[in-house]
């Protein structure tokens, strides 16, 4: 960040490119509204309206208490004041601000500037029978974040691409989890790998994309006990539509351990009653998968389908509340189980991951107490390999204690 640029100068700089970018009045208004508000903290704060990313942090923790402790939904207040900081962080760190993410991803023609034939030949080289459809879409989707980022700067495909540019790009990348930063930075490493050895570029930028080195098993999942399994399921309304449906598909997650993913995509035909069965093929591996529908799920599901699913003709399970009655987004199951948890007060330490891939860990953790094998652990979670399974052994931290010897043991055994 270059240093003694003001708050003024900032906003300046950041009104032009959303004007330039079409931006509602609205939402410039309100940005010109939130900067005023932080040039009149720094001035009685710090006495000059010289902006830092340590002011920006300390406006936003002092005044509205960011970031938050606990899940909140935020006011429409605190959202503008946090996007306002950010849009001075940008400008300040790369002469711009980065486009927002949207929900639904931009049409390969909008985002490609002219390398849709590169990219799609550099996604096809780089798949091979061993990843999924899966993987060939985070690809995509890493890739066309890079190209949004050179659409933000003002270029306009590789051609334009400098150490400088890629260097900004890392910056823009700060809070990022270090997992994700990672996997980004090594998709776009290839990338630039691809171009040079095909010709398509002079010099190889891949030497400038730096290498992002995560401890193994980083992330720690948050441990579900049985009571707070009990009470996010009894704070669930089961007499409102949402609440039968969100009930069932928090319950999968639960009992069987399943993926936003496959819970999104299951089918009114993945479901055999005569054989009291799931069956289903994992959106991950592409493999098939059974389990034996439990009682309690099935009755969710069955309660779900015949009092509070919409009556309208698709294929899926689990559909949104309000027309146009399309399938739940992964991203919109995750958010049902944020939502519940907020709702009943469950508060998970701060560095935990406690979205819905955390009940598939409690649910390793709970077949583990209970004396089941590896290979069965891998069996339901549908692994098709070990070392899949291996990680979320991380939970099991009790059984691990009790394999722990003591000093005497270890010298008296020598």
């Amino acid at each position: 960040m270059k240093e003694n640029q003001t708050i003024s100068a900032l906003a300046k700089g950041v009104v032009a490119e959303m004007e330039r970018r079409k931006y509602a009045p609205l939402t410039i208004r309100e940005f010109r509204y939130s900067c005023n508000s932080v040039k009149r903290y720094a001035m009685k704060n710090v006495g000059s309206e010289v902006f830092t990313k340590q002011l920006g942090d300390a406006y936003l923790k002092d005044i509205f208490g960011y970031p938050f402790e606990c899940h909140k939904p935020t006011t429409s207040m605190e959202s503008n004041a946090i996007r306002c900081v950010r849009r001075l962080n940008e400008y300040a760190e790369l002469g711009t601000i980065l486009k927002p993410r949207k929900s639904k991803p931009t049409d390969e023609r909008q985002w490609g500037h002219g390398d849709e034939v590169v990219v799609n030949a550099f996604l096809e080289s780089v798949q091979t029978a061993d990843n999924s459809e899966a993987t060939k879409q985070l690809r995509t989707h890493h890739i066309r974040l890079f190209y949004e980022f050179l659409e933000s700067c003002g270029l306009h495909g590789s051609k334009d691409v400098t150490a400088q540019v890629i260097s900004k790009y890392v910056l823009s990348m700060a809070g990022s989890s270090q997992v994700y930063t990672k996997h980004r930075l090594a998709t776009l490493r290839f990338y630039f790998r691809y171009l040079h050895k095909n010709g398509l570029s002079e010099q190889d930028f891949s030497v400038f994309v730096p290498t992002v080195k995560v401890p193994q098993n980083l992330n720690v999942p948050a441990l579900w006990d049985k009571s707070e399994i009990e009470l996010l399921l009894k704070s669930i309304d089961r007499g409102s539509p949402a609440g039968k449906r969100d009930y069932a598909v928090i319950l999968l997650a639960i009992q069987f351990g399943l993926r936003v993913h496959d819970i999104a995509d299951l089918r009114l035909d993945c479901l055999k009653w005569e054989r009291k069965e799931l069956d289903f093929i994992q959106h991950k591996t592409g493999n098939r998968t059974i389990h034996h529908l439990l009682d309690d799920v099935g009755w969710a599901i069955i309660d779900y389908i015949r009092y509070a699913r919409p009556k309208v003709d698709s294929p899926y399970i689990f559909l949104m509340v309000n027309a146009p009655y399309t399938k739940l987004a992964p991203s919109a199951i995750g958010a049902i189980l944020a939502r519940h948890i907020r709702r009943c007060g469950i508060n998970k330490y701060p560095g935990t991951v406690s979205g819905m891939h955390s009940l598939r860990h409690a649910l390793a953790r709970r077949l583990l107490e209970q004396g089941t094998s590896l290979q069965g652990v891998a069996d339901i979670l549908g692994h098709t390999k070990y070392s899949s399974t291996l990680p979320y052994l991380r939970s099991e931290i009790e059984g691990l204690r009790e394999c722990a010897l003591s000093l005497k043991e270890v010298t008296q055994n020598a």
